[in-house]
């Protein structure tokens, strides 16, 4: 069951994500022919110059188009399908509560991974086009590097991926435990969902800082310098956040659910 929910879900959101998806590969390689033959700084007609800036400026709006509107159609899927009108006929199927989030969240932290990825690639493309500026960068980054502690790992390297994939997951959960949340109100149920959110975020901040403060005291005492790398924090503070909001997800679904 499991997979066929997997499958509705794929075939419910490919339509429309990955066109969006494939436009960022179409004004990335528009985007790399401009910075690459130089068109703003090597041609005098204003017209060209003119039609390369706006060929530059939409690149970077739809980018970001792209990127928030993708999180909105995937918080709008989850919520319409889940708690909407739609989710009166999904909770009347005989499906495990485990087997529907865990569907709807992997199919989500998956396009938002494939977007990001995207970009990520994209940006590259641009500055590698630009004749220079990678090797540049590289130096840079290593640089850095060595000032926190060594030039980066191959192991470093994956771990970091690895967290930036499980703190996306912990993104996307947070998300559906606030819509989740939401729904239990009688009244205004996204608009205690953003707040739900917000609420959150803010709680999040607090343990952030109170983290800080306390391995700070700990390391003044110790005479120790350490706060650990970035990827470990990362990595650990997302797994404790996807349980959490995985549990409150579950828990509101499977015990407070209310569609009225």
């Amino acid at each position: 069951m499991l997979g066929k929910l997997m499958k509705y879900e794929w075939q419910s959101t490919w339509q429309l994500l990955l066109p969006a998806n494939l436009l960022i590969i179409v004004m990335t390689f528009f985007a790399c022919m401009t910075v690459r033959l130089r068109l703003i700084d090597k041609v005098d007609n204003d017209g060209i110059i003119f039609g390369a800036i706006m060929i530059l400026v939409t690149y970077a709006g739809s980018m970001f188009v792209v990127m928030i509107g993708t999180a909105i159609y995937l918080i709008y899927r989850f919520y319409t399908s889940t708690y909407g009108d739609q989710g009166y006929l999904l909770h009347t199927l005989p499906v495990d509560k485990h087997h529907i989030i865990i569907a709807k969240v992997a199919v989500s932290t998956a396009w938002v991974l494939f977007s990001s990825f995207l970009i990520y690639l994209s940006v590259v493309f641009i500055f590698a086009s630009e004749q220079g500026v990678i090797p540049e960068l590289i130096d840079s980054m290593e640089n850095i590097a060595e000032e926190f502690g060594g030039r980066p790992t191959f192991f470093a390297g994956v771990m970091t991926v690895v967290a930036f994939m499980i703190q996306t997951l912990a993104r996307v959960l947070k998300v559906t435990a606030c819509l989740s949340l939401g729904q239990l109100s009688p009244n205004h149920k996204l608009l205690m969902s953003f707040a739900y959110y917000f609420g959150i975020y803010f709680l999040q901040q607090i343990v952030g800082s109170f983290y800080y403060a306390f391995l700070g005291l700990i390391n003044s005492k110790m005479e120790l310098y350490y706060y650990g790398r970035p990827w470990e924090i990362t990595l650990i503070a997302s797994l404790v956040y996807t349980v959490a909001f995985y549990v409150v997800t579950w828990y509101t679904m499977e015990k407070k659910l209310n569609l009225d």
